[in-house]
């Protein structure tokens, strides 16, 4: 859910951007296991060296997109959208640790060894097959493999009328959990069935969404209102409707009605339905990034774990709210554990690496980002967040180095002014700043007034982080345990800034 809307003007821009640049840039022969350590070269004789490879734990599962050929656009939406049904059910088992769509779906080439996906995706099962339906009738292939063990545990080939594929889909998802965790089967909660075009509105509505382009966004959108006038109640599309609104306003004009109708929205699937977990996260979502609600966040946030505690999803917005609440034990714990259910979310490993930062951890922060440069060194801000911290651990020659690697034009800016100012090179710092000031002012508020607070400039910083709070600068989600920022700490100004943004006063120490 994270990487929607526009939720700050540049703090967070560069872990949207690594998500995206993730999904262009990445082949997967180029792709790196995301271990600090790669394993060694396997040889195709010793087979007792496939145990040196890490697939994850042995109740981890990847499903794969069942969409088929692209190019056959309306069948390849249908089965695509049908595996991710799927994947939303399996997070429901309590028993399984289920990998994130954002990773799975990623690996689209059949050419791809599965056991090779399996251990860039760290999970020991993987779920694939293929979807076709034509004039009333489905055939549907599966195939569950043991990575680990290099065996297929379970397949089969089913013909159906389509009208019986939510029976089907309850079979699947029952002989996929009992071949991995006998017993735990009887905890998969049934599929709603409704009507069968709404179904297949959904389905092309869900992955025109995953597109994240203006056009995929427009269709999933119409799609999503044409399912709900055929089945009214049909709560999954009220979701997936909220979440396309949400997307499709982020930056535009219509972003308050679009945020109004999709708040709409959620709260009427909760009227029926109180603790559907979907609707609470993206609620939660809301309460945090437009409403700054934070207390609320954590509540829908946790509200939602409750139904689905192994939800990489809903992990990543718990952990949003928790660290804004200076809680970072709990949200660093739980965004880990959500990157390793989507290792080729990179976007999501470069928040990783700031909450660590702001919970001390600085050498965690730093593998983080290094694990991030080490599968695309061209991520933007990657290198600027490295160079906060080496400013941190007093290390300002590393900071710069790690500001000159730095690819975007912006980060580049921000991360060589913090470095500067470490190297007491105080003119050359001012100069740049005020170049910031003069072309990014209007929405850099808050990283200016970083540099500020970190110049010792608390008038001023004070001033800027005032500007913030009026641009709505997503980065006054990240006041607590911010280094940059412990200079203001002693000022009366700094508790009643606190106090206005509804976030308990809480001291942290210089490192």
């Amino acid at each position: 859910m994270t990487d929607r809307t526009r939720v700050s003007s540049k703090w967070l821009a560069p872990l949207i951007a690594a998500l995206v640049a993730t999904l262009v840039l990445f082949a997967w022969n180029k792709f790196q296991p995301l271990s600090v350590e790669s394993p060694k070269p396997v040889s195709r004789v010793d087979k007792s060296g496939l145990n040196r490879i890490y697939y994850g734990p042995a109740n981890s599962i990847a499903v794969l997109s069942f969409g088929g050929d692209p190019a056959l656009s309306a069948q390849f939406s249908v089965g695509d959208g049908f595996s991710r049904e799927l994947q939303r059910s399996l997070t429901r088992v309590p028993a399984l640790r289920v990998t994130a769509l954002t990773s799975s779906h990623f690996f689209r080439d059949d050419s791809v060894p599965l056991r090779l996906i399996a251990e860039r995706l760290q999970v020991s099962h993987l779920l694939s097959g293929e979807f076709e339906s034509s004039e009333g009738k489905m055939r549907v292939k599966v195939h569950l493999m043991n990575a680990k063990r290099d065996k297929e545990l379970w397949s089969e080939r089913y013909e159906r009328n389509l009208d019986d594929v939510f029976s089907l889909q309850d079979e699947i998802l029952f002989s996929v959990v009992n071949a991995i965790r006998p017993g735990a089967a009887d905890s998969v909660a049934k599929v709603r069935a409704v009507e069968i075009e709404a179904w297949l509105l959904y389905l092309e509505a869900l992955s025109s969404y995953a597109e994240r382009t203006p056009e995929g966004l427009l269709f999933s959108v119409q799609a999503f209102r044409a399912a709900l006038d055929i089945e009214p109640d049909y709560v999954l599309a009220r979701v997936g409707l909220a979440r396309s609104l949400l997307a499709m306003g982020a930056g535009s004009d219509q972003q308050a009605a679009l945020l109004e109708e999709a708040r709409s929205l959620l709260r009427g699937v909760l009227e029926s339905d109180p603790e559907q977990a979907d609707a609470l996260g993206l609620l939660s979502y809301i309460s945090h990034h437009f409403d700054w609600n934070w207390r609320d966040s954590l509540e829908q946030a946790e509200k939602a774990l409750g139904q689905r505690s192994g939800d990489p999803e809903l992990m990543s917005i718990a952990s949003l709210a928790l660290s804004s609440l200076g809680q970072f034990d709990r949200a660093v714990a739980l965004l880990d554990s959500a990157v390793r259910q989507d290792p080729i979310n990179l976007a999501r490993r470069m928040r990783l690496g700031l909450l660590q930062e702001f919970a001390q951890d600085y050498e965690q922060s730093l593998a983080s980002y290094r694990q991030v440069l080490g599968s695309n060194p061209e991520v933007p801000g990657a290198w600027a967040y490295r160079a906060r911290v080496k400013i941190i651990q007093e290390k300002p020659d590393s900071a710069m180095e790690q500001s000159e690697k730095e690819v975007d034009p912006f980060w580049k800016q921000y991360s060589r002014i913090l470095a500067l100012t470490a190297l007491e090179r105080h003119e050359e710092a001012v100069s740049l700043l005020e170049l910031m000031i003069e072309e990014k002012g209007d929405h850099a508020a808050y990283q200016i007034a970083e540099i500020l607070a970190f110049r010792g400039d608390t008038d001023s910083a004070f001033d800027w982080l005032v500007r913030a709070m009026e641009q709505k600068d997503g980065g006054m989600a990240s006041l607590v345990g911010n280094f940059f920022l412990l200079s203001l700490h002693p000022d009366p100004r700094w508790a009643a800034l606190i106090e206005q943004m509804g976030i308990p006063l809480v001291e942290f120490s210089t490192p």
